[in-house]
């Protein structure tokens, strides 16, 4: 018997080395967290990156790549440096390519600016509890540039780090779907957000949030012809005010969903399938936005039932009544003759019915109405 021998793939023999500096002072920066993204014909779809920590002077090295080109990403934030890619661009679609062949690539550099911070708190506005795990994230005002995102830790502390001078609005967003989504000061809206300040190397405080109970919305989305459960559906609870909240989901296998973090408002909810061969619906089975039923939310309360049933229902099946039986004949008694004969008729007489000889009218009765003449009937409501 033949064996042959499977040899392993050779690691790839790629790399790309550098060394990560502080921009103001030229010293090394250890622990700063340094990534290579492949570049393909679409270029926004990174499905996969290498990413290693500079060590001691500053110094990285990613290897085992592939040959192609790279770009290049500094991430400082946690350090509070502002991010940068290669090369000293601010965006990752300004990014210069690194070209990596079957060798080392040296001296992809990065000197890093420290930026600002912020800090607050997040807490529930009922009873003051602290707020984990909430979201916070900041967008410059003026260009709506992102501009980080944190989380809140088990005291509902955070902390962004690593941000360009300049204006943010900061938004607070909870994983608890029993709470509304904030914007700094204590807003409802982000384009009422009031401006938060951030200056290089300091650290603006107190930009707390406290988070109001929300409303939820909660049902099942079928299949109107057979009642299977839908998941390729979105499902949207919209606010009847047009700069009011509106915020979507899609159901579960089994078709359930639940959308949280409502504030008390007007909706209306919309399903929207996938599959262009069913049509949209809107709550309660109406076919438009108009003629959809209203939902009236306050803050803390679940509306469940809120069920769509998607396509057309099923015909009813024909029923096929069962064949006539005949009942059974029954004979009956002759009655007695109780009619006269020709030219006599019944009378009684002396408490008995006897048949008497008819007698000839002069005249004939009229018994029908003239012609012209409209019948009661003529006048019945409708006619």
């Amino acid at each position: 018997m033949l064996c042959l021998a499977v040899t392993a793939p050779a690691a790839f023999a790629g790399s790309i080395s550098g060394t990560v500096t502080d921009a103001g002072t030229a010293m090394p920066i250890e622990g700063l967290e340094v990534c290579a993204y492949p570049i393909s014909e679409e270029e926004e779809i990174f499905e996969e990156w290498f990413c290693e920590e500079t060590g001691t002077g500053g110094k990285y090295t990613i290897g085992s790549l592939e040959a192609g080109e790279y770009g290049v990403e500094f991430w400082g934030r946690p350090l509070n440096y502002i991010p940068q890619y290669f090369d000293g661009k601010s965006a990752w679609w300004e990014w210069d390519p690194v070209a990596v062949g079957s060798g080392a690539v040296t001296g992809v550099d990065a000197a890093m600016v420290e930026g600002g911070e912020v800090e607050g708190t997040v807490a529930k506005a009922e009873g003051g509890a602290p707020v984990q795990t909430a979201d916070v994230c900041a967008w410059t005002i003026t260009s709506e540039e992102f501009g980080g995102c944190t989380q809140t830790d088990s005291s509902g502390t955070y902390a962004l780090r690593g941000m360009s001078a300049g204006e943010y609005e900061i938004s607070f967003f909870p994983e608890d779907p029993g709470l509304q989504t904030q914007y700094y000061d204590h807003k409802a809206h982000w384009w009422e957000a009031d401006p938060v300040s951030v200056t290089l190397g300091a650290v603006t405080t107190g930009i707390d949030a406290d988070l109001l109970a929300a409303a939820t919305v909660e049902g099942q989305v079928r299949r109107a012809s057979n009642g299977s459960p839908l998941a390729e559906v979105e499902v949207c609870a919209w606010s009847t005010d047009p700069e009011g909240a509106a915020r979507c989901t899609s159901p579960g296998a089994d078709g359930r969903y639940s959308i949280g973090g409502l504030p008390a408002d007007d909706y209306k909810v919309e399903f929207w399938p996938y599959d262009e061969a069913l049509p949209v619906q809107y709550w309660n089975h109406k076919t438009s936005w108009n003629a959809a039923d209203v939902l009236s939310l306050t803050g803390g309360t679940a509306a469940t039932g809120i069920d769509a049933d998607l396509g057309s229902s099923p015909a009813p099946p024909t029923v096929t009544p069962p064949p006539l039986i005949a009942p059974p004949a029954v004979t009956k008694p002759q009655p007695r003759r109780t009619h006269c004969k020709k030219g006599f008729r019944k009378k009684r007489v002396h408490g008995k019915v006897r048949c008497v000889k008819r007698k000839k009218l002069k005249h004939r009765r009229h018994t029908h109405m003239r012609p012209g003449v409209p019948t009661r009937d003529a006048f019945r409501p409708g006619r």
